[in-house]
């Protein structure tokens, strides 16, 4: 079987690269730009390209049996030069289209446990939850257009995978939260709030993700989550792992809200992403606690290790490759 995967570049197309390589997959990768250290001493073939470039997917997609769709823009200050929705949407399709004309007979589409409604957050959330609507944050509503696209799609078979909060190793770029695992052990963070998110490694997650080239039905979605962590408790778990005293203060949602201002013109000043929005205090104080993963656990073989393990393993991966050397800007 030939795998055609787009957004290899990124934290869970890095972890598929090497799930899929491990089984003796054979895979082509797209891949934006000159980083390639997620392919290092890797059977892969690389396609240099973007997913907006049809040319691109056609090569991608040649000779290839299955698609899995990474690629996405992540977003959480809105969309206001509109590459979130270009990319997660308009993108989505072209990835489709170009699925279709290459006759790939199976399509595996990376959404988000964002597509669904959070609230009420201690009410257990599966996949017959309602979708986000059009009130909902930019990301969360392309998510969601993003896989109405793919199972819109006749001739081939769709299964659509919402992972929650990712971590884990093989974190080149590194992600948003690969980021705040590095300034926390590094002593930039000296505040965080007091909220927290479901967090699921990223291992986890392609493991169930190539089991999906030939498990689980057609037309159907599937929740990969793992456990609700705040970030104190992350906190404890990378001073434990790295036996460094991490103890960050933990800050309520009240003056979260209060300093949203403020952040706001900082960044503005500074012309870069502010601290903090108010999409990411939302995930972090409203999002669902109680995220079942049993459908995928029956149909996909998903299986969730310990945080703690995560934790462990993320840590020493950013040691080993220089992440966490005092004097590296990441």
């Amino acid at each position: 079987m030939k795998v055609a995967l787009t957004g290899a570049a990124g934290h869970l197309g890095a972890a598929l690269l090497q799930e899929l390589t491990k089984r003796k997959f054979q895979v082509k990768a797209l891949i934006r730009g000159d980083d390639t250290r997620c392919c290092n001493d890797l059977p892969v073939e690389i396609i240099k390209g973007d997913m907006l470039q049809p040319e691109a997917l056609q090569r991608l997609m040649q000779d290839c049996d299955v698609v899995i769709h990474c690629a996405a823009l992540i977003s959480v200050n809105g969309d206001p030069k509109g590459l979130v929705h270009k990319t997660n949407v308009e993108g989505t399709q072209l990835v489709v289209d170009n699925a279709l004309r290459a006759g790939i007979k199976r399509f595996i589409q990376i959404s988000s446990i964002h597509a669904f409604k959070q609230q009420p957050s201690l009410k257990v959330l599966d996949e017959q939850r309602e979708h986000v609507d059009e009130k909902a944050f930019a990301y969360d509503r392309s998510k969601l257009a993003g896989q109405k696209i793919a199972l819109a799609a006749s001739n081939m078979e769709v299964l659509v995978i919402h992972p929650t909060s990712i971590i884990g190793p093989y974190d080149f770029k590194p992600s948003l939260m690969g980021q705040v695992i590095i300034d926390m052990y590094k002593g930039r963070l000296p505040f965080i709030f007091n909220g927290g998110f479901d967090f699921c490694d990223c291992r986890d997650v392609a493991h169930a993700i190539v089991n999906a080239t030939s498990m689980g039905e057609a037309g159907q979605a599937y929740l990969l989550g793992g456990k609700w962590h705040s970030l104190k408790q992350l906190a404890q778990f990378l001073s434990a792992s790295s036996s460094k005293k991490i103890k960050p203060v933990a800050l309520p949602h009240i003056a979260a809200r209060l300093g949203l201002p403020v952040v706001k013109l900082i960044g503005a000043i500074q012309k870069k992403e502010p601290l903090y929005t108010i999409e990411a205090l939302e995930a972090l104080f409203t999002g669902n606690r109680f995220i079942s993963s049993e459908k995928a656990k029956a149909a996909l073989g998903y299986s969730n290790r310990p945080f703690e393990e995560t934790i462990q393993d993320t840590f020493h991966w950013f040691t080993n490759n220089g992440y966490l050397d005092r004097d590296k800007t990441c």
